[in-house]
């Protein structure tokens, strides 16, 4: 959600010492980029017992009976004769719909929507012609700019369309105007190096894309290659004609869950969105399994949902690795006189967003509430999630290539009077890495009386964001690095207990705790426990914390290489001070009375962009039976391996590493 301006985000670290994560390693070859991301392979999962009904894109028939034997062709059509206790089983292949659900199970009969074993089903909202016949699907443009390309026909009333790569799923640019599109610079350049304000960019292009053209309803395509330094270019094939691309209108949503209770999705690929590729509204008692999300402007947009549960998603964005994050910024788009437009639009803005809905705002319709999100990947975004809703349970997650935020923690709609009472969210063993805020507050609402445990996670950001492009006068691109928690337009920040946490933070921060336990109130306390805090730039001098709401003790602080001496008396001027004897009022003991400046002593662990760490701990850690004594109702997945005293840190003496996503047990 952060905006961040061409010229600032030139400003920020130079490019030679970052390195960009790895393609997914599929073992395929790919036409266009190697995929960053890739579904699993199909599902093994045995069929159930019970009535089973069954469709196949290939040689199925509407006017069959739906057996086996006789498969319907259409999900539409299938979807009319379900009921509850049925297993609708989807044989392999590409369904070309936008699919309403509206279906009712019961508690011990719900309805199953999933592939065959051994199949893989996909529901493909995009227009067919651009990922099966590609050949006769475009046009070179006479006269157009190199590598530009038309569609065959018009496709009127779109208003606008999404794309992807078809053979690697890597998004593809929507330019708001043609001539970025039709550009050969690729750096940025002002018309008015001197007056910025009052002139825009020159042409820009940002890699492989498309522009619609809503008077003609023609769709231009360019494929040319970028060349951009110290990040991935795109260097595969440039004519559309000789590759699928998945194609899809700017309001195409593949699946919507309208009012459904109690069902199951399992073993599916979801694709071709535009705005929301997955809509669910009003729905209770809802389980997705093993189910792809291939994300347009947004993957799932959740309203009014309880008793909602992801495991073992995948929910995939897709900002490809040649886009900065300023070229999608928001700029004035041309309004008011301006004379900034706006490039391209946001590929992904966002992952999963909890919403009220216009519903709400005319009856009392319940809220997102009851909610499991566990063993599942959320990645290549601009934001991540956003999780405020009313008891809500995330765990053993990856949230990871975020361009801004990884988790929104506030209460972002207005809720109505029975809910005032908040939300409980525990968010436990996850790893969180490569974001420019791992945890963020924003939204308009001030009266939230929400509780978050942060609980047993790993937050890494030692890896660079990819923030501004090369201009001509600056011929470097700009990567940032990140820092844990920051808030938009300062809303309150829930009452929070962040506790047995490790945090890797290679930006230079403010305060040595990372700012976790600043901004506590009476109504929203702060605790922060037991925590490794690691940092790599310079830990900072203690920070005075002078509040009557907070409490903080039992954490480890370190840096590498920092001076022995220094880390002997970091905390002795500020455990000789009034401030100290003061916070004793609040926590007898004292703030950071036990905390530590130590090296932890893991297994491994370095700084660079390139090494992957190993936070567990080795016997003979400083961090093992130094930790605080926590209160029992403190929501611990660890607790019972923790023999004796509390380790500090997330992964007690003896713990396996986190295990997150969808290939963990």
């Amino acid at each position: 959600m952060r905006q961040l301006s061409f010229l600032a985000s030139m400003l920020l670290f130079p490019a030679t010492v970052f390195a960009q994560p790895a393609p997914a390693d599929s073992g395929e070859k790919h036409l266009s980029h190697p995929a960053l991301r890739t579904a699993p392979p199909p599902s093994n999962r045995a069929m159930t017992s019970g009535p089973a009904r069954f469709v196949d894109p290939n040689r199925g028939d509407d006017a069959g009976d739906g057996s086996q034997q006789s498969p319907w062709k259409t999900l539409r059509h299938a979807l009319a004769h379900l009921k509850a206790g049925d297993t609708l089983y989807l044989r392999g292949g590409t369904y070309r719909e936008n699919l309403h659900v509206a279906l009712v199970g019961e508690p011990d009969a719900p309805i199953t929507i999933r592939s065959f074993p051994g199949e893989q089903a996909i529901v493909d909202g995009g227009i067919a012609e651009f990922f099966d016949s590609p050949a006769s699907a475009w046009q070179p443009v006479e006269g157009g700019a190199a590598g530009e390309f038309r569609s065959a026909r018009p496709y009127p009333n779109l208003r606008n369309v999404m794309g992807w790569f078809g053979d690697s799923m890597v998004g593809l640019q929507t330019y708001y105007h043609a001539h970025d599109l039709r550009a050969e610079n690729q750096l940025v350049d002002w018309e008015d190096w001197n007056n910025t304000a009052k002139s825009d960019l020159k042409p820009l292009y940002c890699g492989p894309g498309l522009s619609y053209d809503a008077a003609t309803g023609y769709i231009y395509a360019r494929l040319s290659h970028t060349a951009i330094p110290a990040v991935p270019n795109y260097r595969g094939q440039t004519d559309p004609r000789k590759l699928p691309l998945v194609i899809a209108p700017f309001r195409s949503v593949p699946l919507h869950l309208d009012g459904v209770r109690h069902m199951r999705l399992q073993d599916l690929v979801i694709r071709g969105g535009g705005y929301d590729t997955v809509a669910i509204d009003q729905s209770n008692d809802l389980e997705l399994d093993n189910v792809t999300v291939w994300c347009g402007t947004y993957g799932l947009r959740v309203t009014g949902t309880q008793r909602l549960k992801l495991h073992r998603c995948g929910v995939y964005g897709s900002i490809a690795p040649w886009l900065a994050r300023g070229d999608t910024s928001l700029r004035s788009g041309g309004v008011r006189g301006d004379a900034h437009r706006n490039i391209t639009r946001y590929n992904t803005h966002a992952l999963l967003v909890a919403e009220a809905g216009r519903e709400f705002s005319v009856y009392a319709f319940p809220l997102n509430d009851d909610w499991e999100i566990s063993h599942c990947e959320f990645t290549e975004g601009s934001d991540g999630l956003y999780l405020g809703g009313i008891s809500m349970h995330f765990h053993h997650n990856l949230v990871e290539n975020m361009q801004d935020d990884g988790l929104y923690l506030s209460q972002m709609y207005p809720r109505h009077w029975y809910a005032r009472s908040g939300a409980t969210i525990r968010i436990e063993q996850n790893v969180i890495r490569r974001a420019l805020t791992a945890l963020a507050f924003g939204g308009s609402e001030t009266d939230t009386k929400d509780t978050i445990y942060f609980c047993r996670n790993v937050v890494e950001l030692k890896q660079p964001v990819f923030t501004g492009r090369p201009s001509t006068r600056q011929p470097q691109p700009a990567f940032s690095l990140g820092h844990t928690m920051g808030d938009h337009g300062s809303p309150p920040w829930p009452a929070m207990f962040i506790y047995h946490n490790t945090f890797v933070q290679r930006e230079a921060a403010r305060s040595h705790d990372l700012w976790l336990p600043r901004g506590a109130t009476a109504e929203r306390p702060r605790r922060m426990f037991n925590n490794i805090v690691l940092h790599g730039e310079n830990l900072p001098k203690p920070q005075v914390l002078d509040s009557p709401y907070a409490q903080i003790d039992g954490n480890l602080y370190w840096q590498m290489g920092l001076d022995a001496s220094r880390a002997a008396t970091y905390f002795d001027a500020f455990r000789s001070s009034s401030v100290f004897e003061k916070s004793k009022t609040a926590y007898p003991p004292g703030f950071e009375a036990r905390s530590l400046v130590v090296d932890p002593k893991f297994i491994r662990a370095e700084m660079s962009a390139e090494q992957e760490n190993d936070y567990r701990l080795q016997q003979g850690s400083p961090a093992i039976d130094a930790g605080v004594d926590l209160p029992a109702d403190w929501p611990d997945p660890s607790r019972a391996m923790d023999k004796g005293k509390p380790d500090i840190g997330a992964l007690p003496l003896g713990a396996e590493a986190i295990k997150v996503g969808r290939s963990a047990p």
